[in-house]
């Protein structure tokens, strides 16, 4: 496994942040795009057992190869596929070095709806192969509908994944697609301290309706390598295709900030901003009790309900993709966000800038 340093590490200027006059960089750990023809030489593979033949790994095909063309997605796709049913139908590619923390991954992954049999692509971060374990996003839109993100190692009583959680579709309504194609698919992983990690997980740009997630457990991975998972229990495994991987690192997170209960109320100012087509808006509450944000235009007119619900004390983090109430893209402009709980209340203003 190749060291950080020497994986490709850049960094370069994402936006201009125009209402405090300050500006912000983001560090680009890896990127993979496969225009070459090829795959980078930093992706390890399995090999057959007593030869150095490589086995199952990552190669770059033509795009023509691919079930559908990705748009912008160039001459050339990643492929992933367990080809000789040698490891169950699953394969699996990781890079970056073990010691990575805080990062996200993203990518452009071909999803597909009603595979026989049952098959999923995604996404890995977190894999450490002392500790037999990795944690995977993927996707399984057939009658379950549902975006899994789980654990590699298993309950040996139900062979069921020891931490699983499936975001459902009657959760995330009309943002699970009907017919394959391409999508895409993002964590972003946190280390908040020498037990607990928190994911944050989205499609199509979108943070899922229940992430982020935690786990809590002396013993869980709480560093690792990235990677692209494809599984299909049949003789050749799921042909799981893959374009545009991009990992970046993320700012590390304070214990303080995610283990102790703040001491007051307060909304804090949207990032990125300006933004499109997403942002993500902060708050904290010192206190629980019925909470709601909502996104206005500069006539006052509700565009949409981010959050309407009880909650306990802590620290939130919502994303708003510049869509109204109706699914709806909203026009660049100028939009304020409110929060109200009990006394509180609080707005901000944000940029759209298409």
């Amino acid at each position: 496994m190749k060291k950080t340093s020497t994986i490709l590490s850049l960094t370069i200027l994402i936006l201009s942040f125009l209402c405090a006059g300050k500006t912000f960089s983001q560090t680009i750990l890896f990127y993979e795009n496969f225009e070459n023809g090829a795959k980078s030489s930093w992706w390890p593979y399995y090999k057959v057992p007593g030869t150095t033949t490589p086995e199952d790994a990552l190669i770059a095909v033509p795009m023509a190869q691919a079930p559908a063309i990705l748009t912008g997605g160039g001459s050339y796709v990643g492929l992933l596929q367990d080809i000789n049913g040698s490891y169950t139908g699953s394969a699996v590619a990781i890079n970056g070095d073990v010691t990575l923390q805080n990062y996200a991954i993203e990518a452009d992954v071909y999803c597909y709806v009603n595979p026989s049999p049952s098959g999923y692509s995604g996404l890995i971060v977190y894999a450490d192969s002392s500790k037999k374990d990795f944690y995977k996003m993927r996707v399984d839109f057939d009658a379950s509908n549902r975006i899994n993100f789980s654990g590699l190692k298993s309950d040996p009583a139900t062979f069921l994944p020891v931490f699983n959680y499936d975001f459902k579709g009657a959760d995330n309504p009309g943002r699970y697609p009907t017919t394959s194609g391409w999508h895409k698919l993002k964590i972003e992983v946190r280390t908040i301290n020498a037990t607990k990690v928190r994911f944050s997980c989205y499609f199509d740009n979108q943070m899922l309706t229940n992430s982020p997630l935690e786990r809590d457990f002396a013993g869980a991975n709480t560093a690792g390598s990235f990677g692209l998972y494809s599984f299909q229990q049949s003789a050749t495994g799921l042909a799981a295709y893959f374009d545009n991987i991009l990992v970046t690192q993320l700012a590390a997170t304070s214990v303080e900030d995610n283990e102790k209960v703040p001491t007051e109320f307060s909304l804090l100012q949207n990032y990125p901003n300006p933004f499109n087509p997403e942002t993500q808006i902060s708050y904290k509450l010192s206190n629980g009790g019925f909470t709601s944000l909502s996104v206005y235009d500069l006539l006052g007119r509700e565009i949409k309900t981010l959050v309407s619900k009880e909650q306990s004390a802590g620290s939130y983090t919502v994303s708003w993709n510049g869509k109204n109430e109706f699914g709806n893209s909203v026009p660049s402009g100028v939009y304020m966000y409110s929060l109200k709980t009990g006394n509180f209340y609080e707005s901000r203003k944000m940029i759209l800038m298409k």
